[in-house]
């Protein structure tokens, strides 16, 4: 692993927080932040994402988090990259080593 290569930032939020009080905000909270490589779309999975219409899904790699596994993050999660909100396609471990995760993601438009 290139550490070198994850030099973009990712903001996972919840997108109905808690304030301090237990009251419910509009403004969304930061859950966790993970540096990430952009992975481009080439070859098969560029058509294949073509012809299913998957235009704004984007492809990251990150380190890995026990905190972004389907048992322990939130529902509501939602990826802020470049100030552009996207929902979460999947979240996976690479090869099971807890080493790297895979992020799909789709902007919201």
């Amino acid at each position: 692993m290139n550490p070198g290569k994850f030099d973009q930032k990712l903001l996972f939020q919840t997108s109905d927080g808690i304030d301090d009080d237990g009251f419910p905000t509009d403004s969304p909270s930061t859950f966790t932040i993970a540096w990430a490589e952009l992975k481009t779309l080439r070859g098969k999975t560029f058509y294949s994402a073509a012809q299913s219409n998957m235009a704004h899904n984007r492809m990251f790699t990150i380190r890995y988090q026990k905190r972004l596994m389907d048992g322990f993050r939130p529902h509501n999660l939602i990826v802020v990259w470049r100030g552009i909100q996207h929902d979460i396609v999947s979240i996976e471990n690479d090869d099971g080593q807890n080493a790297t995760m895979t992020v799909v993601v789709k902007a919201v438009s």
